[in-house]
């Protein structure tokens, strides 16, 4: 792990940045003494949405017989 202090971290922001997205972590000192550590953010994996069509199934005991979406907004919007 690669160590710099405060000043040079500063000057020199864009090569730590660099070197962070290579992969690699560094530590920022303060007179010698270890303040702060730079480290590559780990990748995000898929994102989960919830099977919400099985929530209303559970919640209303079978299919759905109430208006679509399209209907819905149709009737909110009237007739224009």
């Amino acid at each position: 792990m690669k160590t710099f202090s405060v000043m040079e971290a500063q000057h020199n922001l864009a090569v730590l940045l660099r070197e962070v997205e290579a992969g690699r972590e560094l530590t920022i000192t303060r007179r010698r003494k270890p303040v702060a550590r730079l480290a590559p953010v780990p990748p995000e994996g898929p994102v989960e949405f919830p099977d919400f069509a099985a929530r209303a199934r559970k919640t209303w005991r079978g299919p759905w017989r109430g208006a679509g979406a399209q209907e819905l907004v149709d009737a909110s919007r009237g007739e224009r």
